[in-house]
């Protein structure tokens, strides 16, 4: 009987991020799962949207959610500057958590603010909702907790901290919960979550647990593998790294007879790359991998490795020195040579094969069509889309996806800050979505406003505005020059 979960996410919450003051996202089991306690569909969805409208701002949540389920701190420079400088936001995420014995439903909400003066953000407020499945989801449990001890500096034994729960009796099976002071206080020290984080993991881990311990414990370690193993987020700042020719993402998957893990090795393109000797076949069969998708979608082409030396570090680890190829129908060359197309397609199409055949894997990917040709695109979403086990979940700008989809599939940023993403409503199984798309955008007819035409009208200003202030300064330094050679001629006199 496998003691290991497959989660995944049903919704989507966020709250002050970025330029989105509220936003939500249902995806596409939710319904299934709350009826039936099961998924039924392939589960993508895509948001699509001017540019600035909110979508990153999921993308930026989801990478936050996996850093706080890991028992993280998140970091200032990344994230201070998306958030409230005065005021709290918030992510809440709604999964579906599934064991052979056991299933449950969880809702988790994270507050945090930022504290300027020490440069940290802190995860003050949380709130945790669970339901057991039996033949139906009545079986609530809900804990919340606030941490006194970022407001205080008084000595620990004088906080009051207390734990609300409409179900109070029925947890006092977790002994933990009715005692937290001294994790309050380390979860405080280290910036984390109280109930996502190492201590509370290794304890649950280790100790015996009654019944509706055992509901708790199945819900935070199946969270919390999901978030080590499962959960991948690419973030766009990726895409540089890639276009620069710096290095190509490599996500590896390790099973071993105790534990699951994932890593991500970044091959070089500008150089060689030193990878540690225990990562030379698990890299080799990524590739491989990669190479049986990478024909299919790309005729003629195959990604190589080729080892160069093996070294030894002063610490006694062993590396081997390596260089990645692209061979094109027996022409050999440096994978730092292909397109930005090729290499984007090259850095994702392994968490794809992921996503495609196992269905605990959530992959969250912003500007999807970066450097891909669209027709192209358009093909590997419409396979997705049909067998897909896992969950993608997606932002882009290119509409040739929209003919691939179902209607369901896709959402819409708005020029709402208050209600950011929405579905479209009134399409028909006749309607060519993304000719409805483009007339939403022109006319209306939906809940919310998709693009504000007064920017095409400021736009037509600006640019004559900025024509002529650079005709101006050119005529302002023309005359400059004149006057200062007419002024030398004079004195030359």
């Amino acid at each position: 009987m496998s003691k290991i979960a497959k989660v995944r996410i049903m919704r989507s919450e966020i709250k002050n991020i970025k330029n989105v003051n509220y936003g939500e996202i249902d995806y596409i089991n939710k319904g299934s799962i709350n009826s039936k306690g099961t998924i039924t569909k392939p589960d993508i969805v895509g948001l699509y949207g001017q540019n600035g409208s909110g979508k990153t701002a999921l993308v930026e949540s989801m990478d936050m959610l996996r850093g706080i389920l890991m028992g993280g701190a998140l970091p200032y420079d990344v994230y201070a500057g998306i958030l409230p400088a005065d005021g709290t936001a918030s992510i809440t995420t709604d999964f579906f958590i599934e064991y052979e014995y056991a299933s449950y439903k969880a809702s988790y909400t994270a507050c945090f603010r930022v504290n300027k003066t020490i440069k940290r953000i802190e995860i003050y407020k949380e709130k945790l909702v669970y339901w057991q499945r039996g033949s139906s989801w009545k079986r609530e449990r809900d804990i919340e907790f606030e941490n006194s001890m970022y407001d205080s500096d008084n000595l620990l034994e004088e906080q009051m901290l207390t734990v609300k729960s409409e179900h109070e009796s029925d947890l006092k099976a977790i002994p933990f919960l009715w005692s937290m002071q001294n994790l309050a206080l380390i979860s405080a020290q280290n910036y984390s979550s109280t109930f996502f984080n190492t201590h509370v993991y290794s304890s649950l881990q280790k100790n015996a647990v009654d019944s509706e311990g055992v509901a708790f414990r199945d819900v935070i370690i199946g969270i919390m593998n999901f978030a080590y193993v499962d959960l991948n987020v690419i973030k766009v700042n990726q895409l540089g790294t890639i276009n620069s020719n710096q290095v190509i993402p490599i996500h590896t998957h390790r099973e071993t007879e105790f534990s699951t893990s994932q890593d991500l090795i970044c091959l070089n393109i500008m150089q060689e790359t030193n990878l540690f000797i225990d990562y030379i076949d698990i890299v080799r069969n990524v590739i491989d991998a990669i190479n049986i998708v990478l024909k299919s979608v790309i005729p003629n082409l195959q990604i190589e490795i080729e080892e160069k030396k093996e070294i030894e570090h002063p610490d006694g680890k062993r590396y081997v020195t390596v260089e990645a190829y692209s061979n094109r129908g027996g022409k050999r060359f440096l994978l730092r040579y292909e397109s930005e197309g090729i290499k984007r397609i090259v850095s994702i199409l392994n968490y794809l094969i992921a996503v495609y055949n196992d269905p605990g894997v959530c992959l969250v990917v912003d500007e999807l069509d970066s450097g891909i040709f669209e027709y192209l695109l358009g093909e590997l979403l419409g396979v997705l889309h049909k067998e897909m086990k896992g969950q993608l979940i997606f932002t882009s700008h290119n509409l040739r996806i929209l003919e691939k989809l179902d209607a369901k599939n896709i959402y819409c940023s708005t020029t709402n800050p208050d209600n950011r993403f929405i579905r479209l409503v009134g399409i028909e199984k006749n309607h060519n979505k993304r000719d409805f798309y483009i007339r939403s955008i022109t006319i209306g007819g939906q809940k919310e406003e998709l693009y504000d035409e007064k920017d095409l009208i400021a736009m037509d200003y600006a640019f004559r505005k900025a024509g002529k202030s650079e005709a101006d300064t050119v005529k302002l330094r023309f005359s400059d020059e004149i006057e200062k050679n007419l002024k030398e001629k004079v004195e030359g006199m």
